[in-house]
């Protein structure tokens, strides 16, 4: 048996500012939807691969989460 497209979750990892994070997405009617820690984020790919869509989102997450990242930038 064959297992539905949303049932499967894609390994994702990106590096940002030299630091590697690893995440998961998963695509769904139109949307991806992206697991980094104990965040979880969707977004609408429209013509764009849900590849590129679950990237950003997960640079938005780490941003988000890595909170000496923001002091950081601040300064």
């Amino acid at each position: 048996m064959a297992l539905a497209e949303y049932e499967t979750t894609h390994p994702l990892n990106i590096e940002l500012d030299g630091v590697n994070y690893a995440g998961a997405y998963r695509v769904m009617a139109g949307s991806v939807i992206v697991y980094f820690e104990n965040e979880i984020k969707s977004a609408q790919y429209g013509t764009n691969r849900p590849e590129i869509i679950a990237r950003w989102v997960l640079t938005d997450l780490c941003r988000k989460t890595d909170p000496r990242r923001r002091k950081a930038a601040r300064r």
